[in-house]
C-alpha cells in the first residue's frame, strides 16, 4: 500500500512529543519529531517571487515539484502511516497542505489550557538558564521595563507570532473558515487522564491498524536512528516521562495582571461545546 501522511498539530507544550512516542509503538507507524515540510514548501513557494520565475511562470511544472515534497521526504520512511508533527494550521500552511498532501488531510490538533501552557514554561526557564525565553529577557534593557521578571516571560511566552500566538490565531481561523471538517481537537487533560480511550479514538479518526498500546515504561521519541538534539535549544522540552503518564504539576504563582489577561483563550471550547450540542452527547475530542 501507499503510504498515508497525517498530521500532528496544535500547542507546544501539549502533550506531543507523548503522543508520538505512543503512536510509535505500532510498527506500521512512525510519528515524527518537529518537521520541517511546511518550511522546505514555503521556501519554495517563494520562488514564484523571483523576476527569473515571473518571467516565465512555468506553475504546472513547478507543481509537479510542490505536490511531490512531502512523499518525496517519506519516500525512504519503512512505514504504512506517517504521522507528521507540523505547523499546518497556520492559515499560509493549511491552504498550501490543501493543494499539496499526498493523500485525504486528517489533522489532529493538541491544545491545552493557556495558563497551564504559561506555567510549563516558566518551569522550563526556572531549571535551565540557558533557554530562549531566558536569553530573551536578559537581552532586554531592564530600565526600559515597567513589569516583573515574571510577566515579562510570560508576555514574552505570549507574544505575537510566538508559538503560542500562532496556534491561537490558526485555531481561530480554522474555526471561522469552516475548515474543521478533517480536523480532531483533542486536548491535553484527555491525553493525560483519559489515555487509553483518546489514543483509541485518535487511531479511529486516522484509521490506523488495530495495536496494543502500553502506557507505562515508555521509550523517548526516536525515530529513523534520530533522536531530538535539545541542548541546541539549551533545555529537554521533548524529554518525556517514561514510567507512567501523568500531568505535571507546575506550582507557580502567576500575577493577577498575568490570568486576568491571559485567562479564558480557549477559544476551541465553544466550538467543542457547539458539537456536544448538536450532537447531543460528548463526542471523543472533548
Amino acid at each position: 500500500m501507499h503510504k498515508k501522511i497525517y498530521t500532528l498539530a496544535g500547542f507546544p507544550r501539549a502533550g506531543n512529543t507523548l503522543l508520538s512516542c505512543i503512536l510509535n509503538q505500532n510498527p506500521s507507524i512512525k510519528a515524527t519529531a518537529h518537521s520541517v515540510t511546511p518550511d522546505i514548501l514555503y521556501a519554495l513557494e517563494q520562488v514564484k517571487k523571483l523576476p527569473i520565475y515571473l518571467n516565465f511562470p512555468d506553475s504546472k511544472s513547478y507543481d509537479n515539484v510542490m505536490k511531490n515534497v512531502i512523499s518525496n521526504y517519506y519516500k525512504d520512511w519503512n512505514a504504512d502511516y506517517i504521522i507528521e508533527r507540523g505547523d499546518w494550521i497556520t492559515p499560509f500552511n493549511f491552504n498550501m497542505f490543501k493543494k499539496y498532501a499526498p493523500n485525504k488531510i486528517k489533522i489532529v490538533i493538541l491544545v491545552r489550557d493557556i495558563i497551564d501552557i504559561i506555567k510549563s514554561y516558566l518551569k522550563i526557564c526556572e531549571n535551565n538558564p540557558w533557554f530562549h525565553i531566558n536569553r530573551e529577557y536578559n537581552s532586554l534593557d531592564k530600565t526600559e521595563l515597567y513589569t516583573s521578571e515574571i510577566e515579562t516571560k510570560c508576555d514574552l511566552i505570549m507574544k505575537k507570532n510566538g508559538y503560542v500566538d500562532r496556534s491561537l490565531y490558526s485555531i481561530k481561523w480554522l474555526i471561522e473558515n469552516n475548515n474543521l471538517a478533517d480536523i480532531r481537537i483533542v486536548e491535553y487533560e484527555n491525553l493525560i487522564n483519559n489515555t487509553e480511550e483518546t489514543i483509541q479514538s485518535i487511531c479511529e479518526f486516522y484509521d490506523l491498524p488495530s495495536f496494543e498500546y502500553k502506557f507505562t515504561d515508555l521509550q523517548q521519541l526516536e525515530v529513523n536512528d534520530k533522536v531530538y538534539n535539545d541542548e541546541y535549544l539549551n533545555a529537554p522540552i521533548h524529554t518525556i516521562r517514561t514510567d507512567k503518564i501523568e500531568k505535571d504539576i507546575n506550582e507557580i504563582s502567576l500575577p493577577s495582571r498575568v490570568v486576568h489577561k491571559y485567562n479564558n483563550l480557549e477559544i476551541w471550547k465553544n466550538y467543542l461545546l457547539l458539537i456536544k450540542n448538536e450532537k447531543g452527547v460528548h463526542q471523543w475530542q472533548n
